[in-house]
């Protein structure tokens, strides 16, 4: 039976790269909430999404499965994927079949796969932006989105919850790409710009994979930031961890409602973003077909009842499909038989498990279906082998 008292409170970023917050060693980025998060529970430094994609992502980590079990493996238009089927459970059809009042605010881009939790409409609150940082309608519904997750944090509950407050940013980092798109004069903005990271550069791209060397090409946000300077990367850090902060300051407004409301003492947050960004690393901005850290490697935090510890740190393999059999295993919930993802909540309770991960995986196959560039990633605790259909194209770094 599941445990009455718990709630579960989501929190997601999309587009944020752990690479990208503060408490993961970000120090040109403002992100109290989240590292206060962190300073109160555990937080993963090896964990990957299943996708570096936003769709696949999400029908993947809802289902605990990989985006190839779902054929969720694009963001669709002129791929068609296949939609998750109603036979296969869902984070939101396991707790609302256990009597969990199941809440979904926010982006939903889920293919199918919030399936039993009742999703608010996705609505916009007009916000100004400045000349340097618009807002774009990421930063509009996270308004919104935030506004309808602290009015269901303020009221009271007779059943316990499962609640996902599904942030945007820092998503408006694409519109930012496309309003800068070519050569052109950076709007300067207030404070210093970032540096450029070590591995800006690529001095062997004509030894990468096809699908690599063609991504300035392939990729609309990419062949907009090719013809950039180099201070026009930095502008694009800068906007980048603008959009981060956005969605912190959201992250704390809901976190703060929490911590006032008659659930505080009973429910666990849980805190991760869907995939990654290029932060300019290899000269890649947002994301797309490659498999570097940036857009694969995610932030993953856990704070509240029965979580071990304050700022615990811990380095095992993980993947975001382990969501599902994790929650279920938190609650006292059978997990589903058969899926990718195994729980992690031995991790949460302060020991290591019977067996861990010998490598967790991440996929690709499209984004909108122009172009086909399927490809894999596997991840050991000392080695990352990617490989590429077209071209027999591989990498291999230890």
């Amino acid at each position: 039976m599941p445990d009455n008292n718990k709630n579960i409170l989501i929190v997601i970023a999309d587009q944020l790269s752990q690479k990208g917050v503060g408490c993961y060693g970000n120090y040109n980025v403002y992100t109290p909430n989240i590292d206060g998060l962190a300073r109160n529970g555990v937080r993963f430094n090896n964990a990957y999404t299943p996708c570096p994609l936003c769709m696949p992502a999400r029908a993947a980590f809802w289902t605990g499965t990989l985006a190839h079990d779902t054929w969720s493996v694009s963001n669709g238009d002129q791929f068609e994927n296949g939609k998750v089927e109603e036979n296969v459970p869902t984070l939101g059809s396991i707790f609302n079949a256990a009597g969990y009042e199941t809440v979904h605010f926010g982006k939903m881009h889920d293919n199918g796969a919030l399936r039993g939790f009742d999703c608010a409409e996705q609505k916009e609150i007009f916000i100004e932006g400045s000349e340097a940082w618009p807002a774009a309608y990421g930063s509009r519904r996270d308004e919104y989105t935030t506004k309808v997750s602290v009015e269901y944090l303020q009221k009271s509950h007779e059943k316990p919850f499962i609640m996902i407050a599904d942030i945007n940013n820092p998503h408006d980092i694409c519109n930012w790409v496309g309003a800068n798109r070519d050569e052109h004069e950076d709007i300067t903005p207030p404070g210093k710009l970032p540096e450029l990271p070590d591995n800006f550069e690529i001095d062997d791209l004509e030894k990468r994979p096809l699908p690599v060397q063609y991504i300035c090409c392939s990729h609309n946000r990419l062949s907009m930031a090719a013809p950039w300077t180099e201070d026009n990367y930095r502008h694009y850090i800068a906007a980048y961890h603008h959009y981060v902060q956005r969605a912190d300051t959201h992250i704390g407004m809901i976190l703060d409602a929490l911590r006032k409301s008659d659930a505080a003492e009973n429910t666990l947050v849980v805190f991760f973003a869907d995939h990654g960004d290029g932060m300019a690393c290899h000269k890649m901005v947002t994301k797309q077909v490659s498999f570097y850290e940036e857009t694969t490697c995610v932030p993953l935090i856990f704070a509240g009842p029965g979580i071990a510890g304050e700022d615990t740190v811990m380095n095992p393999l993980v993947s975001l499909s382990d969501l599902v059999p994790t929650l279920c295993d938190y609650v006292g919930l059978e997990s589903p038989g058969g899926i990718y993802g195994r729980s992690i909540l031995p991790y949460l309770e302060g020991h290591v498990p019977d067996i861990e991960r010998e490598y967790v995986v991440s996929e690709w196959m499209t984004e909108w279906g122009y172009t086909i560039e399927p490809g894999r990633m596997v991840r050991s605790a000392r080695y990352k082998y990617t490989r590429f259909i077209e071209g027999d194209g591989e990498e291999l770094y230890d």
